[in-house]
C-alpha cells in the first residue's frame, strides 16, 4: 500500500518521469481531429492547463472543453472520446 505523505486526497504523487510523460501526453493531444458525437471534426487547438484544452469546431467556433484520460491513448491523428464542453465554477 502506497503511504499517504503530505497528501490529503490519499493518492499517490507522481514521479519527475511520470509527470513528464503527462505533459508530453497532453502536448500530443494538440492537432488531432475528434470523431467523439457532439465534436466531430473538431481540432484541438492548444493545451489551457490540467485537462482543459481550446478546441476549433468544424463551424469555426473556438470552444473549451475537458478531455478525460482515456485507458488507451489515441493513436495516428483522431481522438475518439473522453471531450466535453468546459463549465465555468463560480
Amino acid at each position: 500500500m502506497a503511504e499517504r505523505k503530505g497528501n490529503r486526497k490519499g493518492r499517490q504523487r507522481l514521479t519527475a518521469e511520470q509527470r513528464a510523460q503527462f505533459a508530453r501526453e497532453r502536448q500530443a493531444m494538440c492537432g488531432k481531429l475528434l470523431t467523439q458525437e457532439g465534436f466531430a471534426g473538431a481540432l484541438v487547438v492548444e493545451h489551457v492547463r490540467g485537462s482543459q484544452y481550446l478546441l476549433r469546431l468544424a463551424n469555426g467556433t473556438e470552444v473549451y472543453a475537458s478531455h478525460k484520460k482515456q485507458r488507451t491513448l489515441p493513436t495516428g491523428a483522431l481522438s475518439r472520446g473522453g471531450w466535453r464542453l468546459w463549465d465555468d465554477r463560480r
